[in-house]
């Protein structure tokens, strides 16, 4: 019979790789960064640096660091609306959203690759064992996760 500790054990190692590997760079992008673009990239239209704030789950002041760097790198545009000056819009530019789509085309490869040689009813089931320990994480310890923002991760 295995152990709660062989479980978690197992669950960690892979969680903590696969973090790992997301926080190095990929595409000439930063995680803090690819959040961002997939945000804007998913929108429809421009979005206040409040909403994308809002979207990511991140604090405004944080945000801003990131959308400087994007910014400088040519991935962003921002704009002050005409009609409220206090509010400034935020929308991919023409080479953000070809970051967007090799990240997305690197994403796609990347989940090929993890879930090579494990079958349909496996990940069915994988994914229904997944989404009830994050029903018993939410029963039991929701009061303690953080609503907004991950609690020292500035750029997550």
């Amino acid at each position: 019979m295995i152990t709660d500790d062989e479980v978690f054990h197992s669950l960690y190692g892979l969680t903590h790789q696969m973090h790992k590997l997301s926080k190095r760079k990929h595409s000439g992008i930063f995680l803090g960064q690819g959040k961002i673009i997939y945000i804007l990239a998913l929108s429809k239209e421009p979005l206040s640096q409040r909403e994308l704030a809002d979207k990511a789950k991140v604090k405004p002041g944080s945000l801003t660091e990131v959308l400087e760097r994007l910014e400088r790198d040519q991935m962003i545009k921002r704009e002050r609306l005409a009609e409220d000056r206090r509010v400034i819009h935020v929308r991919l530019t023409e080479e953000g959203q070809k970051a967007y789509q090799k990240m997305r085309a690197e994403r796609h490869q990347f989940g090929r690759n993890i879930l090579s040689g494990i079958n349909q009813d496996e990940l069915a089931t994988f994914v229904k064992v997944i989404n009830s320990m994050e029903s018993n994480l939410h029963h039991y310890y929701g009061e303690r996760l953080p609503q907004n923002t991950k609690e020292g991760d500035k750029n997550d």
